[in-house]
């Protein structure tokens, strides 16, 4: 089967991102290495409504078979799932592949949600539908925005591009300076169902799915509301953006080219390899400089120390590595 990829939560994909972007290839051994040479990049996330329904999809393969699928398993008429398959098979659902061209397989992934599926949100006051919302040709995941004709209303197959979306951009230098509106849109869709209000009907929502996709390049995450945090993805926290901006503010101040050059200087005094293996102490030197000339700085503006070190090294080590790739 064509399983549908599991769906993250935001600080995983954090995470991946500065993988993926600090990606340095392979040691002699085989092993990736990692390493932190320019910002990270800001990307703009298309959110759309998440439905509280159950994943399914429908596959076509080249020898013009097809497969109907739970999230975890193949279906049958005998096996079927909250019968998706016994519904789809009364649809015209051939006609969804009829101008997608492949070579291996596709798989139309979508949601089956409505009257009975899952109680306590908007969507179950609706009738049984299919609501397409990723579509994979041949292992790669295609943006929907240029498949948002496969839909028949008429019979209850739908197109997320028919809903409203949403949109955010993320600098994955501060990402948690996107959290607090990501909650908050997360938590006007909780109190009213975007997909709901569209189709006339007044109900809660799950929550967002946001997405990032540019050909073979896709990020994906959830953020669910608090009425939904009984599952075991945990609701995202607010930040305190005053306190990011302080700290911000404070790196301007303390972090200057000035010191840094200086670091460089103490590096060479102190006879320390000008190599990547040296990052760490380059690093440590700066902060400690900071912390002793910066001491009385740093207590009057509340400057929270624990966090500190993280937000110092995040500048120093771009400046450390863009030198040693200019100069060594």
């Amino acid at each position: 089967m064509k399983k549908y990829t599991d769906i993250p939560q935001f600080r995983d994909v954090v995470r991946e991102v500065k993988l993926h972007h600090d990606y340095n290839g392979k040691d002699d051994n085989g092993n990736a290495t990692y390493l932190h040479k320019t910002p990270y990049p800001t990307l703009k996330f298309k959110g759309t409504t998440k439905k509280h329904g159950t994943n399914s999809a429908i596959v076509k393969y080249a020898d013009g078979r097809y497969e109907f699928q739970s999230r975890e398993r193949i279906l049958s008429t005998d096996e079927d799932n909250q019968g998706f398959m016994t519904e789809m098979l009364k649809k015209d659902y051939q006609k969804l592949f009829d101008e997608i061209v492949f070579n291996d397989y596709c798989a139309i992934y979508g949601e089956w949600c409505g009257e009975g599926i899952m109680k306590g949100v908007a969507l179950n006051k609706l009738p049984k539908m299919f609501v397409i919302f990723s579509i994979k040709i041949d292992d790669v995941y295609v943006d929907l925005e240029n498949y948002a004709h496969l839909q028949n209303n008429e019979q209850y197959i739908y197109n997320d591009t028919q809903f409203p979306s949403f949109e955010i951009e993320i600098d994955f230098n501060q990402p948690e300076l996107s959290q607090n509106k990501l909650v908050e849109l997360t938590t006007e869709v909780e109190k009213e169902c975007p997909i709901g209000k569209y189709f006339g009907v007044s109900g809660i929502g799950e929550g967002i799915v946001w997405q990032y996709i540019n050909g073979k390049e896709r990020y994906i995450f959830k953020v669910k509301g608090e009425k939904h945090q009984s599952s075991k993805v945990r609701t995202l926290a607010p930040v305190n953006t005053e306190e990011i901006e302080n700290m911000n503010a404070f790196i301007e101040y303390a972090v200057t080219e000035s010191r840094l050059t200086q670091g460089i200087e103490k590096m060479r005094e102190l006879g320390i390899p000008f190599d990547v293996k040296s990052t760490a102490d380059y690093l440590r030197w700066i902060y400690n400089d900071i912390i002793k000339e910066e001491n009385d700085t740093i207590e009057k503006n509340n400057i929270n120390i624990k966090k500190l070190g993280g937000a110092v090294s995040a500048k120093a080590r771009l400046f450390w590595l863009n030198y040693l790739n200019t100069h060594m």
